[in-house]
């Protein structure tokens, strides 16, 4: 038997096998695209929305309760909590609670507690946020109205603010603020009342692996203007004259360590009062003065939780 390998027969075994081939692969391509072609697109998730509501709340423990230099509880330890709604990234309302000591010992009214209202507005663009709102000071349990003590007559110390509150996010590490309050009556006495401070908040680097671990620096430096006390329409006072309350500068600075939702916070308050200017404003002269003050808080949200 003789096999030809001959120019023509090779040229004819060669064009049997192209033909098979292609034969062969012409319906896997067709069929390939068609099954690509039927296959469906994942489309791409949206970013999630911002949640239209949320509620936030924490609890603070603290060796003393400094507001705006003066201390609330007579220098003795405080427990105080929050609770505040939020709804669609701008609107807030909320309830804030402590314990005082305003001793009726010192012709005080000694409430039960200080609860405080307030409600406001809320909203961040980039770096900046803007808050303004409204928050009103009551004070449950109030006695002994109407007697005198420290040199006035004590009276319903109940009384409202309006505030704006913007700060700005300088980069990851400073913080920059303000603070401005005004109301027609502080503490209830009738004298008009603004006060303004500026506020500075430095994160320190976190030197361990845990990411959950911050520390940082922050301080307030504000100034109180006081008006004239009414209390004459109310009462009898000696000369039949009102008050003139001091202005006065307050200031604090301290570091803080937070883990999570809490926070261990270390600082000192000051205010250039004079002893006879706290008892003008405070009723009692030991009100004022150098205080530290150390303090572990919790704060968190119920979608913080999730």
């Amino acid at each position: 038997m003789t096999i030809l390998f001959g120019g023509e027969s090779m040229k004819t075994w060669a064009l049997l096998a192209a033909g098979m081939s292609l034969a062969t692969v012409a319906p896997l391509g067709a069929a390939s695209a068609a099954d690509l072609a039927a296959m469906p697109v994942k489309a791409v998730a949206p970013a999630p929305a911002t949640p239209d509501f949320d509620v936030a709340f924490g609890a603070k423990f603290a060796t003393d309760y400094i507001f705006r230099g003066i201390t609330q509880t007579d220098g003795n330890p405080t427990v105080q909590g929050y609770a505040e709604v939020r709804a669609w990234d701008w609107v807030y309302a909320g309830l804030f609670m402590s314990n005082v000591d305003f001793p009726q010992s010192a012709g005080l009214t000694d409430p039960t507690a200080e609860m405080d209202f307030y409600a406001g507005i809320r909203h961040t663009w980039g770096n900046f946020t803007g808050d303004v709102g409204f928050i009103y000071y009551y004070y449950p349990g109030q006695a002994n109205n109407g007697t005198y003590g420290a040199g006035l007559p004590a009276n319903q110390i109940n009384y409202w603010e309006i505030y704006f509150k913007p700060s700005y996010v300088i980069n990851d590490i400073v913080t920059i603020g303000a603070n401005l309050y005004y109301g027609d009556s502080y503490a209830g006495t009738g004298a008009s009342e603004t006060y303004l401070s500026g506020t500075l908040k430095v994160n320190l680097p976190n030197y361990t692996s845990n990411k959950d671990l911050g520390w940082y620096l922050s301080g307030e430096l504000g100034y109180q203007w006081l008006g004239t006390t009414t209390l004459s329409t109310q009462y009898l006072l000696a000369g039949g004259s009102n008050v003139a309350l001091p202005d006065y500068a307050t200031w604090n600075a301290g570091i803080a360590f937070t883990y999570k939702a809490a926070t261990l916070d270390f600082r000192y308050y000051d205010s250039n009062l004079s002893s006879r200017q706290c008892l003008a404003i405070a009723g009692l002269s030991n009100a004022c003065g150098d205080r530290y003050v150390a303090s572990l808080s919790f704060d968190t949200s119920f979608l913080q939780l999730k």
